[in-house]
């Protein structure tokens, strides 16, 4: 079993496709919303197997999003981001788990849809070496602690944690 990480799928979101949209948010490119979705839900199942565990940190979908997400592999855990109705009975239905956040104490990692403040009056600062996150689209991630893993920035697509980390700590050496 592998565990996949994704954030900001936003399936069914007008607002990020098409020409300039009025919201001021960097369009995606695809020309409709069911493009976008179909797009998205290819590179999930092209990389998913059935019984690998999936780590969505939020915003999933918007209007009829919810629609694509009973066609998506995996196991999938959802952490919540500010677009999700943790009442939503379409995502209770489609994820194994709903949660704020998850953390993995040995790795001293912290999963996250914003990003955590790291810095040390937060108290976090002793707790957590890495905060993976969403929530960001394109923006850079606040500081090297921190790691966007919105679409935008992984090519659309899942991303595999043991490889994401194994990256991080070869980039560190």
């Amino acid at each position: 079993m592998t565990t996949w990480i994704i954030s900001d799928t936003h399936f069914g979101d007008t607002s990020l496709v098409g020409a300039r949209p009025a919201s001021g948010k960097v369009a995606r490119p695809f020309e409709t919303v069911r493009q976008m979705d179909d797009c998205l839900a290819d590179l999930w199942n092209d990389r998913i197997a059935e019984n690998d565990r999936v780590l969505h940190l939020g915003d999933v979908h918007a209007g009829e999003g919810w629609r694509v997400l009973p066609r998506l592999r995996g196991q999938k855990h959802l952490i919540l981001g500010n677009h999700d109705n943790p009442l939503d009975d379409r995502l209770r239905a489609a994820f194994a788990t709903i949660s704020l956040w998850d953390v993995t104490a040995a790795a001293k990692l912290a999963l996250t849809h914003l990003p955590l403040d790291l810095s040390r009056c937060s108290g976090m600062a002793d707790r957590f070496t890495l905060n993976i996150h969403g929530h960001l689209h394109t923006r850079p991630a606040p500081t090297d602690r921190h790691l966007c893993v919105s679409v935008e920035q992984t090519g659309y697509k899942p991303v595999n944690l043991e490889d994401l980390l194994a990256q991080r700590a070869a980039c560190a050496d």
